[in-house]
Parts: C-alpha cells; structure tokens; sequence
C-alpha cells in the first residue's frame, strides 16, 4: 500500500484515550507531530515481551491481537475498542499484526508525559512557553519540549558495563563465570559486588571470598541490578561549579533513599532487596537531563529557587523518558514519575514505589524538610506497607532498630 504521509485528525486523536485529558494546546502540538502510518495486511506491530516506547491506536482496517495461549481477538478501527491503546502493558504480554491494510498511529509515551506535564503544571502550560520569553524556567522546558519531540533530547546512557551484564545474562548461552569475567574487568565494580555479598543485607553463613562466589550466592538478576546500581554514580557528575554542589547533595540524597529502600524491601514479604535498593536509586534519575540542560542557561544554574521549581516541575516526567529508553520496567518507571507524589494511592497491592516514598521521608526526619512534609503516617504509602509502628515522632521503628545496616549500605554506595 502507498499513501500520501498526512496529520491526524486533531478531533479524532482528542477522542483516543488518554489523549483526550490533554488541554486544548498540548492537542494541538501533537496533532501537528503525529501522523498516520500505512501498513500492509500481515505486517507486526509488536511481538511478545517487547519493550517498546510507544502507545499504538489503530484508525482504520483490522489488527490481531493474540495471547501467549494462541487465543486471539481483532480490533478494528471506528469501534469504541479502538479508542484505547492496543496491548499497552509493558512489557508487551501480546503479539499484534494487521489482518488488513491499515493505518495506524503511535504516540511517544515519553512525549505524552511531557504534554501531560504541560496540560496540568498550573503557570507552566505549553501556551506560557511561547509567551514568557524572560523564564529561564520556561525557556528551559521549552528546548526540552522541542529536542524530545525531534528525537533530540541528550539525556544520559546507560553505563556500559551495566549494558554488557544485561546483555549476557540475557544469552541463555552465558555463564556465572561468563558474567564474573565481565564484572572482573572492571575491578572496583568487582571488589563492591564481593563486598555487597558480605553485606548486612545478603550476609550468609560464611565469607565470600570470590566475585564468582559473590554472583552465585546474589542470583543473575540481583547482581544485574547491583551492577547497575554501582555504576550509576558515574552520570552524578557535571562539570559546571555552580551546579557540582547540586549533583553532590542529589547523590547522597539519592544513595541515602537507596539504602533506606532495600532495608524496607528486605523487611516486607513481596519485594526483592536489590530491586528496592535500584528503586531508590533511580527516583530521582530525572533530574539529570535537567541539571545538564541548566549548564547552557547560567541565570537558571545560579537561581537556586527557579532550578528547584525546574526540577519539581520536570523531575518525574524526564525520569520516565530516561527509564523507557533504558527499557526498564514499568513499575520502575512509575517509581520516576510518582515518588514524590505524597498522596499516591494506585489502590493496588502496595509496589516499590510505596517504598520509595516511605524511605525518602524517613530520610527527611530531623531536617528543615521535614516541616513541609506529611507525616509518615498519614500517606497512603505507609497503610499499604503495613509497617507496623511507624509515625512522626518515633519515625520508623523498624529502620531505626536497623540502623547500622542502613549505614552500612549507604557507605558502599557513596563510596
């Protein structure tokens, strides 16, 4: 099939959901960037466990969705089924292909965010950054805006080691020994996974002695989640003066909330250590890109309040951007997004990002923040997790009992 390349339709795309809780401009703005894309019958638009970035709407012919059981449904376009996003779990727990020549469309979910971001940002809507050329703030959200949606926005990359481990220990092919040859090339990852081994939080019956024995006793998936983790203080690093500062109280905050979180995963039936520990470290992932952005705007790297408003405002949205490219899962990536949203209440089982969200206040008790902040006990977060006796005053028992182990955590990733 050939086609000519044309917009969608903006009323059609505000009918789509969740599209259609956008404001008026951002609408506008993705009208103008979203086109419809012609297939052939027979051609896929996802398979199983891919972990794409994109929401997919079908506009007119026929897509087959089938399950993993081979059971399969069709949906076809200007049916209200296909006013919602095809299969839009991530990762994909389908496999789609059109039955028909088709035309579809996909949105960015990263660009969504954003819009998102600008539809309920009181003061900070797409139309006010046209408008108040004199914001550093809005002029930064503005390069932001335009260099993501021209698939141009710098925000960091993965570690290259922690892209090596992933990428072995998806070879079925590779070994414990095949993993420990990566982590030995890299000797002071290596000498910290031993340590991380010996550790309060996976301490056995006897001494790990060798990083192989280290890899053995921690699982393939935790020690890819712990490689991960040490190597993510390389990206805490900028070489603007006015901003170094920042960087460094980002880092002790984040290894801080990190250390926090894995004891709280530890103590709670459900949840991995290494998983809450990566959890904690990457909420916070977004304000990266921000804070590398700030160095081409001096007036926002040296007004503390407009880069904290910058940060408040975009932290979640950009954190998601980062975690998508990294194909993270989607429970990591609500972490970014929500673990500073206080009254979050997901009325599901309780998730890591609950436990994010008790462990940063935790790490806020005896300082000026905790003042502006709810009580512990009064967040959603803290009924889910069943912590038991928890609450301002006391702070949490159950972390202060454990807080050698914290410290001991917080060290190994600080250093």
């Amino acid at each position: 099939m050939t086609a000519p390349k044309r917009l969608i339709d903006r009323n059609l795309l505000a009918s789509l959901e969740p599209l259609r809780m956008l404001d008026t401009e951002s609408l506008n703005d993705l009208a103008g960037k979203t086109y419809l894309e012609p297939l052939r019958a027979g051609q896929s638009l996802f398979r199983f466990d891919q972990n794409d970035d994109c929401m997919i709407f079908v506009i007119t012919g026929s897509v087959e969705i089938m399950e993993r059981n081979g059971e399969s449904v069709t949906i076809s376009g200007g049916t209200p089924e296909a006013l919602r996003p095809l299969s839009p779990l991530k990762p994909r727990r389908t496999t789609a292909n059109t039955k028909t020549d088709a035309f579809v469309v996909r949105i960015n979910d990263g660009l969504l965010d954003m819009l998102s971001q600008a539809s309920t940002t009181a003061g900070f809507g797409a139309s006010n950054i046209e408008v108040e050329e004199d914001s550093s703030e809005n002029a930064l959200f503005a390069q932001l805006y335009d260099d993501y949606s021209q698939n141009k926005l710098a925000i960091p990359s993965m570690p290259d080691i922690a892209l090596r481990v992933r990428k072995a220990i998806q070879d079925d092919k590779k070994s414990v020994d095949d993993i420990a040859k990566i982590i030995q090339a890299d000797a002071p990852m290596a000498v910290r996974i031993v340590q991380v081994a010996n550790s309060a939080l996976y301490r056995g019956k006897s001494d790990i002695t060798s990083l192989r024995m280290a890899v053995t006793r921690l699982g393939l998936s935790q020690t890819r989640n712990l490689v991960f983790s040490f190597a993510l203080k390389q990206l805490f690093q900028t070489k603007a003066p006015l901003l170094r500062q920042r960087m460094i109280e980002l880092w002790r905050h984040t290894t801080l909330v990190a250390a926090l979180s894995a004891i709280l995963g530890r103590m709670r039936p459900g949840f991995d250590v290494d998983r809450a520990l990566l959890a904690g470290l990457i909420h916070d992932i977004g304000v990266l890109p921000i804070l590398g952005y700030a160095e081409q705007y001096p007036d926002l790297a040296s007004e503390r309040t407009v880069l904290e408003t910058t940060i408040k405002n975009l932290r979640g949205q950009l954190g998601a951007m980062v975690l998508r490219l990294w194909q993270f899962d989607e429970d990591l990536i609500n972490v970014a997004l929500d673990a500073e949203d206080w009254s979050r209440d997901s009325h599901e089982q309780a998730d890591y990002c609950d436990i994010v969200i008790i462990a940063q206040l935790h790490s806020y008790v005896g300082t000026p923040m905790m003042t502006r902040l709810p009580a512990i006990d009064q967040v959603p977060a803290y009924a889910k997790l069943a912590l038991g006796e928890l609450g301002p005053r006391k702070s949490l028992k159950v972390l202060e009992e454990a807080r050698e182990e914290v410290s001991e955590v917080h060290k190994l990733l600080m250093n």
